[in-house]
């Protein structure tokens, strides 16, 4: 079996004498490991006998040569790896992470890769509680990348606290575990819903809703990254009106393995009025329920695993599994730091005779986690031929 890619990135911290130790242990785990230093990182290791990357234009660097190949190496490197782990990460490196800045060898690569990021802060213990670094760190994580934080201790700097970085054997442990799940879906076919409907009242008024599609387009790009073959339906995009969804579900459905239902259907419909309603006098509208999409997807595809997904405000005391599906994901989007618009969320997922609760994190992680955990929980349902 082909060996996996990872490129070990070392930030310019004390932190750094530990890169040959952590390239020792990545190579033992029978991992290709590739070097990328940044100009300080160079003060604190040597690597003798390995390939390290550190200048985006080395001496001799011919610009003729690269338009002639049409390959440019930190983009190669960034196309091959299959994870990039940065040890450690300086305050000053996740600050350029956080706002794209991309003004070297290692910040250039991380842009350009799609292969999952993995962060290791080390720092002194000050720096690390500083506000804006606290900011930088909450915006890499919106990004979607990893963050192994930063352990108590006697610091290089003679302080005692938090800025350590993480134990090395902890840290391949979790590169080990997310090499694992990169693949975990490959081969499967994921329908993803997301996004509002609108249900006209007449050519130019609407019902609709403030969901943001932001849950699902995360799940749709968590699933992707783990090997799946993803179509994402956007409403606004791919569909308006809840009949419309329903239509394109029907079509779609027999294709697919599994569907995770997002999107925020109206529950309500009216009867539509050509042109534009008078608003000298007063208008009744009369609201008619919906069909349950949720409902009618097991018989458009009875073997289709069902994920669906239920905004209340106000969690009820009760969490069931909801109209036939295989698991129920409640949200509550009375909070305004994890509702419809927000880049957060916080979720309970429910499925027969089990709870799990996701606290509050970057609805990037929170797709991430609900994807792991039922490739990881339910296996012999989601990789096994059954799916």
């Amino acid at each position: 079996m082909k060996s996996k890619i990872i490129i070990l990135g070392v930030s310019g911290g004390i932190a750094a004498v530990k890169a040959p130790e952590l390239m020792r242990l990545l190579t033992k785990k029978g991992f290709q490991v590739e070097c990328v230093l940044t100009r300080s990182a160079v003060n604190f290791v040597k690597l003798p006998g390995v390939k390290v990357y550190v200048d985006l234009f080395e001496s001799g660097f011919n610009a003729k040569k690269v338009l002639v190949q049409r390959q440019v190496e930190h983009i190669a490197l960034a196309d091959k790896a299959d994870l990039i782990l940065i040890a450690p990460a300086t305050a000053n490196l996740m600050a350029k992470l956080a706002h794209g800045i991309a003004d070297d060898y290692l910040t250039t690569l991380i842009l350009a890769t799609k292969a999952p990021v993995i962060i290791c802060p080390a720092m002194n213990v000050n720096m690390w509680n500083h506000p804006a670094v606290k900011e930088n760190l909450a915006k890499v994580k919106q990004l979607g990348y990893e963050i192994i934080n930063p352990v108590a201790g006697r610091l290089a700097c003679s302080y005692e606290g938090l800025g350590r970085l993480e134990e090395l054997n902890k840290i391949v442990k979790t590169v080990v575990e997310r090499l694992k799940v990169k693949d975990s879906l490959k081969g499967k076919k994921i329908l993803v819903t997301a996004g509002p409907t609108r249900e006209p009242i007449d050519s130019v008024r609407f019902i609709t809703n403030a969901s943001s599609g932001k849950m699902g387009t995360a799940i749709a790009e968590a699933a992707k990254k783990r090997g799946a073959e993803v179509r994402l339906l956007m409403g606004q995009t791919d569909f308006v009106t809840g009949q419309d969804l329903l239509a394109l579900v029907k079509k779609t459905t027999p294709d697919y393995d599994i569907i995770f239902h997002t999107a925020a259907v109206g529950d309500f419909g009216v009867q539509t009025r050509p042109g534009k309603l008078s608003s000298r006098r007063p208008v009744n509208l009369r609201l008619e329920t919906q069909v349950k999409i949720l409902e009618q997807i097991k018989k458009f595809n009875p073997k289709i695993r069902v994920i669906g997904f239920k905004a209340e405000y106000g969690l009820p005391g009760k969490l069931t599994v909801q109209f036939g599906a295989d698991a129920t994901i409640y949200n509550d989007v009375s909070r305004k730091d994890i509702g419809f618009a927000s880049d957060d969320n916080e979720v309970i997922l429910v499925m027969p005779g089990r709870k799990i609760k996701i606290k509050k994190t970057s609805k990037t992680i929170v797709a991430g986690k609900l994807l792991d955990f039922l490739v990881r929980h339910y296996r012999w349902k989601f990789l096994g031929g059954e799916f």
